[in-house]
């Protein structure tokens, strides 16, 4: 056990910010090993201040950046408890920062918004390598950060760090859910046509056939270290179970379709017919596609290969159905002839969408209604998501039968932590009601009091394998972790 609880309240009082917090001194019960993380020195654009002297290191899903900054200028408040006590935030403006400000205790923090797979890999490894584009540098840039807090989109990423001996616990704090980003007019009509008058129905089978078809070039997510492709992959499986088992998915439905590995064909077939045509299309990677390119895993990131070993982009390999009955998943978009995969969607898919320079030119992507809320918020009018509304409460994919149900983020103190207590601080003020006004405000869905009890246990891991339990109903792992 890490002997590193986190304080469990979804409100700190007065009493918890004055009293002092023990801390049994343990053992390490985590080994740095792997290769370090990469990411391009062109998607670095979410790395804020300096680990060395840090107050506190935190390593953020990547879409929190969204409401980052107006987040820590609130837990500055929250700490000090509005008694004048609390550091004064010093945002970046044309007059830059002097060496007092840098000083300062509201900006010693360190801050990493980048996909979570790729912050799980560098808590594992100890590094994260920027850049080394060219064979002379030899020593590319390289942040070596001992992270207080780790924040996922999903629980499978706490899994594998509780595995590795980072953790002992993961609460809730947020959720959010998906939108599909185009073109402000959705000029390639994403989701928009109508095939059976039934307009539920034609949005999410439309979704499927354009996600599939060879005239559209998706930003697919990266599939290993963008957290936000598990919601998208399941949004998927749900779509594929919808229309199957609809009552229009047998209605003859005639058109000219492009399928993913780029022919064509004319024909009438029903929903399902169809669909299942479009996945057939893609159950093997297409040799320009980037489920190609992950093959045989030669773990060099420059050629887009993570270093994971994914020996398979077969649909059926993966759990996307039978050879006669495949599913919907994100394996068929990324076996396209013509998918970009992202590395950093919320960089990628809209600059992509609007053609800007340095980016590979796409029409839709994957994105949390939070970098959707984002862009409307400061006023960029040049993409919109499936509703078309810029009414930021009407934004995502119609939830039509709960295939795109909200999604809900934990975190976790890690082992690795220099700086506990106030690593337990930063997680209560996300789960108070401070924490989550800071978040809602940009989009984001607060939770209810017994979504916050909920939570994931994690024992000592034994042969490389913690057993988890779901948190005790008063939102408690400590009975449970001292007898495993």
């Amino acid at each position: 056990m890490l002997n590193k609880k986190i304080s469990l309240a979804t409100a700190v009082s007065a009493a918890l910010l004055t009293s002092s917090f023990a801390f049994a001194a343990t053992e390490q019960s985590y080994e740095l090993k792997g290769t370090c993380a990469f990411l391009p020195a062109d998607r670095a654009t979410e790395f804020h201040g300096t680990p060395n002297g840090s107050k506190l290191n935190l390593g953020m899903a990547g879409n929190q950046w969204v409401v980052f900054e107006d987040a820590m200028q609130a837990f500055n408040v929250w700490i000090g408890k509005g008694d004048g006590t609390e550091p004064a935030y010093r945002p970046n403006d044309a007059n830059g920062f002097t060496l007092a400000d840098l000083n300062a205790e509201a900006n010693r923090n360190y801050v990493q918004l980048i996909p979570p797979g790729q912050i799980r890999k560098q808590i594992k490894s100890g590094c994260m390598l920027l850049g080394n584009d060219e064979d002379r540098n030899f020593l590319p840039g390289n942040i070596q950060v001992d992270f207080d807090v780790f924040a996922s989109t999903n629980y499978n990423l706490m899994q594998d760090l509780a595995n590795n001996g980072f953790i002992d616990e993961a609460v809730p704090y947020i959720a959010n859910r998906l939108d599909l980003m185009v073109k402000v007019g959705n000029t390639k009509g994403i989701g928009s046509d109508s095939y059976t008058g039934d307009a539920d129905f034609d949005k999410q089978f439309d979704i499927a056939m354009d996600l599939l078809s060879g005239d559209v070039v998706a930003s697919s997510l990266d599939h290993i270290n963008e957290g936000i492709h598990n919601a998208s992959n399941g949004y998927m499986k749900k779509v594929d179970a919808y229309i199957n088992g609809h009552a229009n998915a047998s209605t003859p439905i005639t058109m000219t379709y492009r399928y993913g590995n780029d022919t064509t064909e004319t024909d009438t077939k029903t929903a399902t017919e169809w669909l299942e045509a479009a996945l057939q299309a893609v159950a093997t990677p297409h040799p320009s596609s980037p489920g190609a390119k992950r093959l045989p895993g030669s773990g060099d990131p420059l050629a887009g290969d993570s270093g994971e070993n994914h020996s398979s982009h077969n649909l059926v390999d993966n759990g996307c159905g039978t050879a006669t009955d495949l599913v919907f998943c994100e394996y068929a978009v990324l076996n396209k002839f013509n998918t970009h995969e992202s590395r950093v969607h919320h960089v990628e898919t809209p600059g992509g969408i609007q053609n800007e320079s340095g980016f590979v030119p796409v029409d839709v992507g994957y994105v949390w209604i939070t970098e959707l809320a984002y862009q409307l918020n400061h006023n960029n009018l040049n993409v919109q998501g499936m509703v078309g509304d810029q009414n930021i409460a009407d934004l995502g994919i119609p939830n039509t039968a709960g295939v795109n149900a909200d999604k809900i983020y934990s975190l976790a103190l890690l082992a690795t932590s220099k700086n506990e207590k106030r690593g337990r601080l930063f997680i209560d003020f996300l789960r108070s009601p401070e924490g989550q006004a800071a978040y809602t405000t940009g989009g984001f869905t607060g939770l209810t009091p017994s979504q916050l009890e909920e939570g994931k246990c994690y024992a000592t891991p034994v042969n490389g394998v913690s057993a988890a339990t779901n948190r005790a109903g008063d939102g408690s792992c400590d009975d449970w972790l001292s007898n495993n």
